[in-house]
Formats: structure tokens, C-alpha cells, sequence
């Protein structure tokens, strides 16, 4: 094998193990509806964190639908970071603003 071909076949072989989530976010005044998946089918039991104080250390999973509620307490709009954390032990964030729970 060539280097040409060696080098084409690492290639393939890292892409093939890459993975694309999409993590979609709806606000309410309540909290935050999560949904994420992963090469597009649903990312159930996915670890799902916040970047917002009152959530500090709360870590909610996903439904079989990929779905989740998070309860937001914020006395101002804010920008929230969401780390999302799949079974398969893949990582992603999605910044996301946040409106004033206390209009």
C-alpha cells in the first residue's frame, strides 16, 4: 500500500467515526425544552447539563425521543450554555438565550 492509499484510508476510517448532533432549544418561561440527535435519529438517555446557576450540579436525561424539560429560574435574559453528553460518550454544547422568567 502507498502512502497516498494509507492516507485515504485513515481518512475514511476517522470519518466514519465522527458524529453530528443537532441539539434544538425551546424556550418557555419556565425552562427550556431539549431535543438532540444524533446522525439524525433521537439521543435517548443523553446526560443533558446547564450552564445556569440554580442548575449548577443538575444533570437531566433525555427520553426515548430524545427529549427534555428543564426548569429555568432567571431574573434576567441570559445566554445558557447546554452540554450534552451521549450514551456513546460523544460531547456537544449549543449556546442558546434565555428570556426573563420574570416578565
Amino acid at each position: 500500500m502507498t502512502f497516498k492509499q494509507a492516507s485515504i484510508a485513515a481518512l475514511m476510517l476517522s470519518a466514519s467515526s465522527l458524529a453530528f448532533a443537532d441539539i434544538r432549544i425551546i424556550d418557555t418561561q419556565a425552562g427550556s425544552w431539549v431535543k438532540v440527535t444524533e446522525n439524525g435519529k433521537p439521543a435517548a438517555n443523553a446526560r443533558v447539563s446547564v450552564s445556569n446557576p440554580a442548575n449548577r450540579g443538575k444533570v437531566y436525561k433525555t427520553n426515548e425521543h430524545g427529549e427534555v424539560f428543564i426548569p429555568l429560574h432567571t431574573h434576567n435574559s441570559s445566554a445558557l450554555t447546554y452540554s450534552v453528553l451521549t450514551e456513546e460518550w460523544n460531547e456537544y454544547t449549543r449556546l442558546s438565550l434565555h428570556t426573563d422568567s420574570f416578565d
